[in-house]
């Protein structure tokens, strides 16, 4: 038996099997937890002893427990605001489709005078990205904005261009663009950095602090974390922005944060974050500050990924650095001397090369104490694998887009494919993967992460065989991304990862092994809820 504290626990949970994922499996086993904190590790009948008449048994029957799953890149906030206020178009296969949820939708969700939706996906039509004339059709009375599946690509109706006071003489910002006609007039949609001079609906709710907007806000959030724990997520690193820190930090001293949190400070907010004290690894384990969130181009959906080689049809054009090469030095520079960790987001191959230059000139100074990040890491070359391994930096995927981003990457990438999701090579270069969803453009559901990177196919099995099935990795090295992997990622301050006495008490509870059950159902496998600190969240408390 493993000891730190195995008198009067709070709880003692026994399962089937218990994967501590720390150098040993248990079957039958026990776990003693006090105080939100493993107290021991053994068998039933050695912790049954231990208990008082205080101690509550929980007997989970045949079920699994793993260390608590957390979700190393979503935008908790905005996800939890936008279930119940934005209009959901994700999925849908034709233009039509996406105007008809629109128009029937638009008269009762609504965010002050504006009709938000989000998800288009244009890749899955034919005739390419639509105009302003296009969503006209759903909504032509008041200003509309929907933003694509991947969150780079905003698409305005034609009031919404006008509320935006987008016009032929508006500039392209550095590093974005509002696409024209062969007139030079706007066609509604805008890109990257542009959509920071868009008005932002859900950002203007979120950064009311009015008894209405408070009621609103903590709601959604509440069931947020209802969701979370159904799906086994014990915490999460969100990449939101000023507003968001401010409420989730508000929760905490009402004790109402339902799931651990690391905050990212958004690049503009750095100074602001400075002056008042912040750095990376600031607060405690239930609300930490993280790294600061730099972008350094867009995404493979809207093509605006930064690439070495150019699109294929598209006149030479490479993507979109949305921070210009040497800025990009300054900024991670600049955090690194004040103890800030960068999270760099950087998909195509050119900007993740880009980012580990920038940080490689820096490793060797005094740093931070949380480690430096590629966010997304969606192309890299084998080279790049190499210098990124040299550098320290961690890799934090998603490989639940897998799942949809095939046919894009053939499509757009054919140069490149090879090095799309390169989750073996990574690790084998001795990279540590921190896995996440990066919801709201994905699920929450960590299962597709786990099935898309054991599979490397859709959900329907395509291409059989897998795509690229060499970069596959391991029910057993996927899991590890969302646990040890991303203790890793914030140096251990909130814990090993791992299930070791005086750890925190954070549970994943499935019904069946995950890392015995054949990759092809890890879709299907049943996930019962959580522990979050000894507080226990079970989807059914009768099971």
């Amino acid at each position: 038996m493993d000891t730190a504290e195995p008198h009067n626990p709070n709880w003692i949970v026994l399962a089937q099997r218990i994967h501590t994922l720390g150098g040993r499996s248990l079957r039958d086993g026990a776990i003693a937890i006090s105080d939100g904190r493993i107290g021991a590790l053994g068998t039933p009948r050695a912790l049954l002893r231990a208990r008082s008449r205080d101690t509550r048994v929980c007997d989970l029957g045949a079920a699994v427990l793993t260390p608590g799953l957390v979700d190393c890149h979503t935008h908790l906030l905005y996800w939890a605001l936008s279930r119940n206020l934005i209009i959901d178009v994700s999925l849908l296969p034709t233009l039509n489709a996406v105007l008809q949820r629109i128009h029937t939708h638009a008269r009762k969700m609504r965010l002050g005078d504006w009709v938000v939706a989000r998800g288009f996906e244009h890749n899955r039509w034919t005739g390419g990205l639509p105009c302003a004339a296009d969503l006209d059709r759903a909504v032509a009375d008041r200003p509309a904005l929907v933003r694509s599946r991947d969150g780079h690509t905003v698409w305005l109706n034609s009031a919404g261009l006008q509320r935006a006071g987008v016009r032929a003489s508006t500039p392209d910002p550095p590093g974005g663009r509002y696409l024209r006609d062969a007139h030079g007039r706007p066609t509604g949609i805008v890109q990257e950095t542009a959509i920071d001079a868009l008005p932002d609906p859900l950002r203007e709710l979120a950064q009311r602090t009015d008894v209405v907007a408070l009621g609103i806000i903590d709601r959604a959030l509440r069931n947020a974390y209802c969701e979370a724990w159904a799906h086994g997520i014990v915490g999460v690193h969100s990449m939101d922005d000023g507003p968001s820190l401010y409420h989730l930090g508000r929760q905490r001293e009402q004790g109402s944060l339902g799931v651990r949190v690391v905050h990212a400070v958004q690049r503009r907010d750095l100074g602001a974050a400075r002056a008042i004290g912040l750095r990376s690894g600031c607060g405690d384990e239930w609300l930490r500050v993280g790294g600061v969130k730099i972008f350094a181009d867009g995404a493979l959906g809207s093509q605006t990924a930064y690439m070495l080689k150019p699109y294929p049809g598209r006149g030479g054009f490479c993507g979109m650095p949305t921070l210009a090469e040497e800025e990009l030095h300054a900024t991670v520079r600049d955090a690194a001397q004040h103890g800030w960790a960068v999270w760099i987001h950087a998909i195509g191959d050119r900007a993740v090369r880009e980012a580990i230059q920038a940080i490689s000139a820096v490793r060797n100074k005094s740093g931070p104490a949380l480690p430096h990040r590629i966010e997304h890491a969606q192309c890299v070359r084998p080279v790049d694998i190499r210098r990124m391994a040299r550098a320290g930096i961690i890799a934090s995927v998603q490989p639940c887009h897998i799942l949809g981003d095939i046919p894009n990457a053939d499509r757009y990438w054919p140069r490149a494919r090879h090095a799309a999701f390169p989750l073996r090579r990574m690790l084998d270069a001795g990279i540590t993967l921190a896995a996440g969803s990066d919801v709201p453009i994905e699920t929450l559901d960590p299962r597709r992460s786990l099935f898309a990177a054991t599979q490397r196919t859709d959900e329907q099995g395509q291409p059989r065989g897998g795509w690229f099935p060499a970069q596959r990795i391991t029910a057993l090295e996927a899991l590890r991304a969302f646990t040890l992997g991303a203790a890793e990622s914030i140096a251990g301050l909130n814990g090993p990862g791992t299930l070791v006495p005086g750890a925190p008490a954070d549970l994943t509870i499935w019904d069946a092994d995950p890392l015995a059950t054949p990759p092809e159902q890890l879709l299907e496998i049943g996930i019962r809820g959580c522990m979050v600190g000894g507080r226990l969240h079970l989807t059914d408390p009768a099971a």
